[in-house]
């Protein structure tokens, strides 16, 4: 760990040496190494385990009760918390991926499903209280994603499309819990490009949902944000299944 860091010092871009221990502690709570209920070492044994020193370690669990990973009882130690009854949206990043690399697509599952049942609901008010302003935002956010091919850059289109939406809808909450995802947008772009088949698969509908806003038919723009994301959800779940499907004879 001490290591890392020395060769890490040049980059003026890499994290403190307490975040450093506060994600290496994160990815053992999250993957379950520590569990629910578990007491973590005291500081001092954690800092020598890590090579680093104790005040490291106090800042690194400062940034874990923050997100509410850990609770630090005066006398009954640090006790690990269980991340599905406190912490926020912010500990979905680290369940995506688990700490060997590999994508979690049981957690990225939900992620889409909930994402289906929000861009409903936040279409059908956004169809109830948009602007003209929030249409032109719409219309040019649809006009560059017909023209662009590039699928990152797609991507990203989707998401300003889906923000300008909340926007539209007047409620700060879902453009809140959109910056969490913006994250993980940035982080697995490459992974998140194979559940789109073209950059067709993208844009289609998208259309239609700024017509229906236009005319203030808020079923309609429901309806079709279901559509887009059950699609999605489906196309999902298929590409699952041709990866773990056995290869066919020769």
């Amino acid at each position: 760990m001490a290591a890392a860091v020395r060769r890490k010092k040049s980059d003026t871009a890499a994290p403190k040496l307490g975040t450093q221990v506060a994600e290496l502690l994160k990815r053992r709570i999250l993957s379950g190494a520590y569990a629910p209920g578990d007491k973590l070492p005291p500081e001092l044994a954690l800092a020598e385990d890590l090579a680093v020193n104790r005040f490291t370690v106090r800042e690194a669990m400062n940034q874990l009760e923050q997100l509410r990973l850990i609770e630090r009882r005066p006398g009954a130690g640090t006790e690990v918390l269980d991340y599905s009854e406190h912490a926020s949206v912010d500990v979905i990043e680290y369940l995506v991926l688990t700490p060997e690399g590999v994508v979690n697509t049981g957690v990225l599952a939900n992620l889409l499903e909930f994402a289906r049942i929000l861009s409903a609901d936040i279409a059908e008010l956004a169809a109830e209280r948009r602007g003209d302003d929030d249409l032109r935002r719409l219309d040019l956010i649809v006009a560059e994603m017909r023209s662009e091919k590039n699928l990152s850059r797609l991507l990203w289109l989707d998401f300003e499309f889906n923000w300008a939406l909340a926007g539209a809808a007047k409620n700060v909450v879902p453009r809140l819990l959109m910056n969490s995802v913006r994250g993980l947008l940035r982080k697995y772009t490459p992974y998140l490009e194979t559940l789109f088949v073209s950059p067709g698969s993208i844009t289609e509908g998208y259309e239609h949902v700024v017509d229906a806003v236009r005319a203030r038919d808020s079923e309609r723009a429901r309806s079709l944000l279901l559509w887009i994301w059950t699609s999605r959800n489906h196309r999902f779940v298929e590409s699952l299944d041709k990866r773990s499907r056995p290869p066919g004879p020769p």
